[in-house]
């Protein structure tokens, strides 16, 4: 229930957006899309799912440490299990919360990095921490995208850890990862 639900919802929003973006002075031909962490995996789901569509075209997309593999077990699992805000224990249980079977962990609208194909994707901006749980197979899923076509520009960041991004009062060094995007959108909506 839950897997057929939530990327779905996204998708709505995101058509919901398109639909009506002229409405708020906005441009139906310069919509990106964002998430983080598990909202990140919702953006790639969702870019995903937009083009297996056909629509809505999206000029971007903005994934910042997603989790985007249900299965993916690389180095960083282990090298940043405990200690660093989010535990590889609590990665797996947000997983099984997720996910109604373990099959759909191999279901590309639950573990993008799962898809047959990501050629025709956005351009992507893909921001990860060092000492984050899913570090590796965040840049595996950015290589992915490279050798599909996709124009991918991966920025990895030492000392930092999940959630930094919403970390601007304690973290100042979050103001790095929201100059990236700034930067990365401006090119993209210009273009």
């Amino acid at each position: 229930m839950l897997l057929e639900t939530r990327p779905k919802h996204a998708f709505a929003a995101l058509n919901w957006v398109v639909d009506n973006v002229a409405d708020f002075g906005g441009d139906a031909t310069r919509v990106a899309i964002m998430g983080d962490s598990a909202g990140g995996n919702l953006a790639a789901v969702t870019a995903l799912r937009a083009r297996d569509t056909g629509s809505p075209a999206l000029c971007a997309q903005v994934l910042v440490y997603p989790v985007i593999d249900g299965t993916a077990r690389f180095p960083s699992w282990e090298e940043n299990a405990e200690g660093y805000l989010i535990t590889a224990a609590a990665i797996g249980w947000f997983w099984e919360q997720y996910l109604a079977t373990l099959e759909d962990a191999e279901n590309p609208y639950a573990s993008p990095a799962k898809a047959k194909s990501l050629a025709g994707l956005p351009p992507t901006l893909m921001l990860v921490n060092e000492y984050e749980v899913t570090r590796d197979e965040c840049l595996n899923y950015g290589r992915m995208l490279t050798e599909q076509g996709v124009p991918v520009q991966v920025e990895l960041y030492s000392g930092l850890v999940h959630g930094v991004y919403w970390m601007t009062g304690a973290v100042p060094r979050s103001a790095e990862l929201h100059s990236a995007v700034v930067e990365f959108l401006g090119k993209q909506f210009a273009r």
